[in-house]
């Protein structure tokens, strides 16, 4: 049997027990299908919205706006946000008797939890643009303008819809590729997928770049995003010539009219994605904060040696994997916020948030400052090099664990699952550390 009638045979086998999809790809955002008919008034809009230079400006300048908009206005309530934390440590720091459980919750809960939740605002603007551009129809609109480009890694536009889902989770949009006929095209989006920068990076991007390039910090985050979108098609492009050597299949992308967005249902899917994100803080990332809090707290210090110093069960796990990290320009800490990122990316936060916590608990003013922003500038072990690094690592790494087990499950093998796995950490590692070296040479 010829690879084409195994192709054949793949996609008909797999589309036979393909479920369709239904309800939520992002929570708050549905998808529709499309129809194909417009009024002349979008035919009209479509003239420079879907033209090959115009449309694809217009598309680069919306997404544009979007990220500065979501950096830009949220740091303002991010900021109060931080302020509220910084005040419930200190009245807890200075009303509670001291020991293990003032510990806890100043520096475990207020530092961890709070750390993310501070970014609240960022998520809450970016699932607002994604909701108006679906709202909109847009969205196809986008496919049309890609689709030529797309041709290039041996993909249409119709993948392209999926890999923009991405940017608010990379779970959803995997589940999205359903929308693709053939097998192939739908395994080579997945494996792009996870290139694609999803909302529970914001944090640590935000974060970082607000601290080494404030002034420069929309630009910092703009070439993140767009430096994920290349390395996937360069991943891509990589991914069919070893897995997918075959032909491109056209599609047609119906164009549906325009439509007024909905304040109402924008405003409903801020809500959902809130909910979701406050849904997570409260559960998991609470409990992942109390067990790295634990590891770190613990063991304590020998009553008989106090001069001793105290290694926590948290950096002899580190210490282990420093000699890998190192070349990154990364220390125990943050070697082991990225590996509990791979649980979820908001992690990487919270775990920082825990392990930077005690090393300057006063300002000079005497004020108690448990930003996590502000204990970070005060860390040797920080600059401008290993800053960016940092953050390409995290943008290029495998985004979490469900991101793996829906691949797995959407491609029906463990193989591309494994692939997606290691090539992204290998990327990630490969990436981080040329960064860190021209870092060196030109920030630093």
């Amino acid at each position: 049997m010829s690879h084409r009638e195994r192709e054949k045979k793949g996609d008909s086998e797999f589309s036979a027990k393909r479920p369709e999809i239904k309800g939520n790809l992002i929570k708050g955002l549905k998808y529709r299908h499309l129809k194909p008919t417009q009024d002349s008034r979008s035919q009209r809009l479509d003239r420079y919205l879907t033209h090959p230079v115009w449309g694809l400006l217009s598309f680069i300048f919306i997404i544009w706006f979007i990220f500065y908009s979501t950096f830009t206005l949220g740091a303002y309530p991010q900021q109060g946000i931080e302020w509220l934390m910084d005040q419930g440590a200190a009245y807890i720091r200075d009303h509670m008797a001291a020991g293990w459980f003032n510990d806890f919750l100043s520096q475990g809960v207020i530092m961890g939890v709070g750390s993310v939740l501070a970014f609240l605002p960022n998520i809450l603007i970016l699932f607002f643009f994604l909701s108006l551009l679906q709202e909109t129809e847009y969205l196809p609109r986008a496919a049309t303008i890609m689709d030529k480009y797309m041709h290039h890694i041996g993909l249409h536009g119709s993948s392209f819809i999926p890999l923009l889902m991405g940017f608010g989770c990379n779970v959803p949009a995997i589940m999205a590729t359903r929308t693709i006929e053939r097998k192939s095209d739908r395994i080579l989006t997945m494996l792009m997928i996870p290139y694609i920068p999803c909302s529970a990076r914001i944090p640590t991007f935000l974060l970082f770049s607000g601290i080494f390039f404030p002034e420069n910090q929309v630009m910092v985050l703009s070439l993140l995003y767009f430096g994920g979108i290349i390395t996937g098609i360069l991943m891509a492009i990589l991914f069919k010539k070893i897995f997918f050597n075959f032909g491109i299949k056209d599609y047609s992308i119906p164009l549906p009219s325009y439509r007024k967005p909905s304040l109402g249902r924008s405003v409903s899917s801020m809500w959902d994605a809130a909910s979701e994100y406050l849904k997570k803080i409260s559960t998991v990332v609470l409990l992942a904060v109390i067990i790295v809090w634990a590891l770190d707290y613990f063991p304590l210090k020998d009553k008989n040696n106090p001069d001793t110093e105290r290694v926590s069960y948290l950096e002899h796990f580190g210490r282990v994997l420093e000699p890998a990290m190192k070349p990154l320009g990364f220390d125990w800490k943050m070697s082991v916020s990225l590996v509990t990122g791979v649980t979820a990316k908001e992690f990487i936060i919270s775990t920082l948030g825990v392990v930077y916590k005690a090393e300057a608990d006063e300002s000079e003013d005497g004020e108690l400052n448990t930003s996590l922003m502000s204990r970070i500038r005060e860390e040797k072990v920080f600059n401008k090099a290993n800053a960016l690094s940092f953050m390409i690592f995290s943008l290029l790494y495998m985004p979490c664990v469900a991101t793996a087990f829906t691949i797995r499950k959407e491609s029906g093998s463990w193989k591309w699952a494994v692939v997606s796995i290691v090539s992204t950490i290998a990327i990630a590692w490969i990436a981080a550390f040329f960064s860190f070296k021209i870092g060196l040479e030109l920030l630093v």
